[in-house]
């Protein structure tokens, strides 16, 4: 078509013989297919690296904390949810999420390693010795995440209180000035056309001003227009920018008056964008002046629009008008963030502009509540109708009194996996555009964007990327196990002993390998990791292996972006005494029993781990509680999925199922399937042919059992599984064997479930427990099939926030919060 066209327009001008136009058809013709031919591979280039950019997996992680501000002696609540970044769902890609705490400094204070499942992990942190008043960073990430220039990774500031240092807890008072910052949308000020500045007002702590007006003037003081901020601080102005004018600003806050100069440059060529929302519509309009059309008349731009996973691009081509103006649906922009980008011929970004969708944002808050009392305690209900409780649904509650000070978090769930990955710089009480959503809210958060200038997403870097990862998933830690080249009698066959829930695992070593790995292991710091070889004649031995872990060490997020502290609203002067928190976890009697009670655990365990030492099985050591609860050994193995029953030839029958399902390490029981024939079962290390001798067996003659439902170790004569029964002796315990084990301790493992504590008070209806009072935390809640959630806690003595956060129906964000009076 291309060649049809210039070889008509050459015949044309041979017959007018005017070697001129010739000339110029030629050269037009070229410049024109080299503009054609830019503009396709500019678009395919554009379009190409983005995806090639955003073709790997992303992952948000967010942290709902109990509290923001915290009393020396008390614990970090948290839950921790990980989602996926692009469709908003809980992320099933990543186990392993890493916690740590850094003073000022930038010093570690607190690490450790949580393990995530569906998404969602729960833990306590314990502000101990090592904390001091001030504030400190709480960052939250996976491994892979690192990879990522993004803001992917949870970081927040939190603020803890020493009451031995601070004696007060009181108003401040703070210097008058304002800090103000004048910010053009798009980034700058172009000539001769009506820019949009967004205004931004911070006290003299760097926190939202709020009740603020200003004025804008010329050189010659004359007044251009007006505006107000919002509570945010926040607020716009209309400006027709002229070259070699000088704008002052005079902002009045609390009937003082403070004069700014506008120091953005006003430029002499260029291109802004701007954007309106209204109703069912977001109006872009890009405008240049006369100097720049001139310049780029009918050369090609193109505008992007992604939002992090999709990317669609228009061709923009100016002509003769100055305003080139687009509208688009909201129901065809994807939920949440959009970003609007224009670049040049050259490839190169000139101009971009940030705008949040909610259209068809899904926030799902609660249709009613009711509470029943108790004794001494509440119980109160939360029905959410539109919750499926057949999918995966995680709720966290924080309950705090109402009049808290100590809640002053900047985000929730929504605003930090739908917003601030995509933002440059940390945003202040963000939740609050999330929190009974309002059109005004929606102005309140665009006017917010429209000061943000560039996304966190740099276009040098996704034309410049490199695919290859440095940094790769985690799922539980890999054990790599070198057999020791000494050991010439190895029979090649090893023994991981169980811990925690799971079930012990024997490696078969095939020819002449020395080496086996295990995967996705997880192994908490209250386990140990127990190995042993498996001799020739079935009895164990220590194991002599060389054993690596990785990962060996919690990582370093090099990124270290800011966070805003908890910003304090104090109203009073407040005595603040060490005697106002009591951290014991109970006094008087109470804790007696206690103390009693953990004693008995902790023998328990102990007793549990040295015996088995040695064994293929799981170990059930026979508690006093056991002996009251089960008066014969048939109870008691039944209650522990063992079936018990009796022959036709008067024979003890013990049958167990096989663990489908169940997992290889740290995993739980699973469920029983029926075996036909009968365990194997030893009394006392003997094996009995007549187990009739067992029936109706006193419980009270038992010291422990080991259950060996796979039968590991016994060859052939475990094929259905052994049953191993050990009677008291004199002494009233039975001693264990000889040492066949060989104990590793890794590097690095995963922290240990704890349980939250509520501290105790001595006054609960003071100013400073109003303020700064727990009433209680609750990390994982679920629905039941009625759309409940159940939140148990201690009768309050004040009125309660209920600060909500969670995640249902595969990908639905849950945030309220719930002001009760329970009195």
């Amino acid at each position: 078509m291309y060649l049809l066209t210039i070889t008509n327009q050459l015949i044309m001008a041979k017959l007018s013989r005017n070697f001129t136009q010739i000339l110029f058809i030629v050269l037009a013709f070229f410049l024109s297919s080299t503009f054609i031919l830019n503009a396709q591979e500019y678009d395919n280039n554009l379009i190409d690296a983005y995806e090639d950019y955003t073709d790997a997996p992303r992952e948000v992680a967010y942290v709902h904390l109990n509290k923001s501000t915290y009393i020396k002696g008390e614990s970090i609540g948290f839950t921790a949810y990980v989602m996926d970044k692009k469709d908003k769902q809980p992320s099933l890609l990543t186990s392993n999420l890493y916690v740590s705490i850094e003073d000022a400094d930038k010093n570690v204070v607190k690490q450790k390693l949580i393990r995530v499942k569906n998404g969602v992990a729960s833990n306590v942190i314990e502000l101990d010795s090592t904390f001091s008043s001030g504030n400190y960073t709480f960052k939250a990430y996976t491994n892979w995440m690192r990879n990522f220039n993004e803001q992917n990774y949870f970081v927040e500031s939190i603020s803890v209180i020493d009451p031995k240092k601070e004696k007060y807890i009181e108003e401040t008072y703070i210097d008058s000035d304002i800090d103000a910052q004048f910010l053009p949308e798009g980034g700058h000020l172009l000539n001769g056309v009506i820019n949009n500045v967004g205004v931004v007002l911070k006290d003299a702590k760097g926190y939202s001003l709020s009740s603020a007006e200003g004025e804008v003037a010329d050189k010659n003081g004359t007044l251009i227009t007006s505006f107000k901020v919002n509570d945010l601080g926040i607020g716009r102005f209309p400006l027709l920018a002229k070259l070699g004018e000088n704008y002052a600003i005079k902002i009045t806050h609390q009937d003082e008056e403070y004069l700014f100069e506008l120091k953005a440059k006003v430029e002499s060529v260029g291109v802004t964008l701007s954007l309106v929302s209204h109703r069912n519509k977001a109006r872009l309009a890009i405008t240049t002046n006369e100097e720049t059309l001139k310049l780029i008349k009918n050369r090609p731009y193109q505008l992007a629009i992604h939002n992090g996973d999709q990317i669609t691009t228009t061709d923009i081509y100016f002509n003769d008008n100055l305003t080139i103006n687009k509208a688009f649906d909201l129901g065809d922009l994807p939920v949440g963030i959009n970003i609007f980008t224009l670049f040049n011929e050259d490839n190169k970004p000139v101009v971009e502009r940030l705008f949040f969708n909610y259209n068809d944002l899904e926030v799902i808050a609660s249709q009613d509540v009711s509470t029943t009392k108790l004794k001494d305690s509440v119980s109160i209900k939360l029905n959410y109708k539109n919750i499926d409780a057949e999918k995966f649904n995680n709720f966290s509650v924080s309950v705090l009194p109402q009049e808290t000070a100590s809640y002053n978090r900047n985000h929730n769930l929504i605003s930090y996996t739908y917003l601030q990955p995509y933002v440059n710089g940390p945003l202040e009480n963000v939740k609050h555009y999330f929190t009974d959503i309002t059109e005004k809210k929606k102005l309140d958060l665009d006017n917010l964007l429209l000061t943000q200038g560039w996304s966190s997403y740099d276009w040098t870097n996704i034309f410049n990327a490199d695919s290859n990862f440095t940094y790769t998933f985690e799922q539980g830690i890999e054990l790599t196990a070198n057999v020791n080249d000494k050991n010439t009698d190895a029979t090649n066959s090893y023994m991981v002993h169980a811990f925690g829930d799971g079930q012990p695992v024997v490696v078969e070593l095939e020819n002449d390998n020395k080496t086996f790995t295990l995967e996705n292991v997880y192994i908490s710091e209250n386990d140990e990791l127990l190995l042993s070889e498996i001799k020739s004649n079935f009895k164990l031995k220590p194991a002599k292996l060389y054993l690596q872990s990785k990962p060996n060490a919690i990582p370093l997020l090099t990124e270290n972006r800011v966070a805003i502290a908890p910003k304090g609203i104090y109203k009073n002067i407040r005595k603040l005494r060490s005697t106002d928190i009591i951290f014991e976890n109970l006094n008087g009697v109470q804790e007696l029993d206690e103390v009693l009670l953990t004693a008995e655990i902790k023998r328990i365990r102990t007793r549990t781990r040295e015996i088995g030492h040695h064994r293929f099985g799981k170990i059930k050591v026979i508690t006093e509680s056991d002996r009251l609860g089960y008066s014969t050994l048939q109870q008691y193995l039944e209650a522990n999925l063992v079936r018990v029953s009796q022959n036709e030839e008067g024979q003890m029958v013990f049958t167990t199922g096989r663990h489908a399902n169940a997992p290889i390490l740290g995993g739980g029981d699973g469920e029983i399937s029926g075996s036909a024939s009968s365990m194997t079962v030893y009394l006392d290390d003997t094996q009995l042919n007549d187990t009739s001798i067992l029936y109706s067996y006193p419980l009270s003659q038992i010291d422990y059992i080991e259950i060996n439902r796979g039968g590991l170790g016994y060859g052939s004569r475990g094929f259905n599984g052994v049953l191993l029964l050990y009677s008291l002796n004199e002494s009233g315990f039975r001693t264990a064997p000889k040492k066949t084990i060989q104990k590793y301790d890794l590097p690095l493992t995963f922290s240990a479930n704890k349980k939250f504590y509520v501290p105790k008070y001595r006054y609960y209806k003071d100013d400073f427990y109003k303020g700064y009072g727990t009433i209680d935390w609750k990390p994982e809640l679920k629905v039941d099939a009625n759309g409940n959630i159940v939140v148990n806690i201690a009768q309050p003595r004040v009125p309660i926030t209920l600060f909500i956060e969670g995640i249902a129906n595969d990908g639905s964000i849950i945030f309220e919060e719930r002001t009760l009076s329970l009195n």
